[in-house]
């Protein structure tokens, strides 16, 4: 998906003449008090619906962010789960946001205006909204993606001049055509596909039950996706995770990334997490899933975002 380094590269430019403020300070691992805002963000000219979620710090301190993206039709909370993600991290000295993607969460519009080309937009968004209005120490930027939002951050983290310096895979998609039509059955995918073709969307049935009109660009743009292709070109930090009873995502997945990243990131770390399915403790009481995933994240964001 080369065609979306541009607006990649505009989000950088911006990062880049953001004004100079007061040198960065190293957040510490400690047990930090937690603010959480509320906003909405202007992309594509529309309203995004989106959470920061920071440290409370000292006059002029600055914090690594992380940018959240989350998985097809979750919505950024992720029935709750991404909100206490973004917790733990804000507890370890870490600002995170997340966004609504179209059609999901608390978005007003249609669910046909998801692609991957407004999903990137819209974390740019939030991103950009972040380094020119937070406590941001821009050098220390990383994405957090999963399932679906996986595969939008590996396409950024590929990008020339990402301003990822590290970027965490959970639940990873590195194939998206394969991942959807494995999920939906292979010939429901070609059959909605083909009814995308004739009328604009599709009328999909998930798995769970859930109706998603979605659209013939939805459709093209996921068969001309090339996550773990664009991965290759990330000089940065890559952890990987992986549910003992991940029912979704099949392992082949995570090994292409494995293999995608072995040549060119700095590290690449895959941490497996027993008793979490591809739901990872969102949709399930857990407790010790999410522990141990909130564990992983900030043990990895504290170091990598160093």
């Amino acid at each position: 998906m080369r065609r979306l380094t541009a607006v990649v590269l505009v989000v950088v430019v911006a990062l880049l003449t953001v004004a100079a403020g007061p040198p960065a300070t190293q957040a510490k691992a400690r047990d930090y008090a937690v603010k959480s805002i509320e906003l909405q963000l202007q992309s594509r000219g529309t309203q995004v619906p989106a959470t920061v979620v920071m440290p409370v710090g000292k006059a002029h301190q600055r914090f690594p962010l992380v940018v959240i993206h989350h998985g097809h039709g979750g919505g950024r909370n992720e029935n709750g789960g991404l909100a206490r993600v973004a917790d733990a991290l804000a507890k370890a000295g870490i600002m995170s946001i997340r966004m609504d993607f179209a059609g999901t969460g608390d978005s007003q519009e249609p669910f046909t205006r998801l692609t991957y080309t407004t999903m990137q937009a819209d974390s740019n968004a939030a991103l950009l909204y972040a380094v020119r209005n937070l406590p941001v120490d821009k050098d220390r930027i990383g994405g957090y993606g999963y399932s679906e939002g996986s595969a939008v951050v590996a396409i950024q983290a590929g990008q020339p001049f990402s301003p990822y310096k590290a970027v965490a895979l959970m639940g990873p998609v590195a194939h998206p055509p394969e991942v959807f039509q494995q999920v939906w059955g292979e010939d429901q995918f070609w059959a909605w596909y083909a009814e995308a073709q004739a009328n604009g969307y599709a009328d999909v049935v998930t798995p769970w039950g859930q109706h998603q009109d979605t659209s013939l660009d939805w459709f093209d743009e996921t068969l001309a996706a090339d996550p773990v292709g664009d991965i290759e070109y990330f000089g940065g930090r890559v952890l990987l995770v992986w549910g003992e009873a991940e029912q979704i995502i099949p392992f082949g997945e995570v090994e292409a990334y494995l293999a995608a990243t072995q040549g060119s990131a700095k590290s690449t770390r895959l941490v497996t997490i027993p008793g979490a399915d591809h739901g990872y403790g969102f949709y399930s009481d857990q407790p010790e899933v999410d522990a141990m995933l909130h564990q992983a994240l900030v043990d990895f964001f504290l170091k990598a975002l160093r």
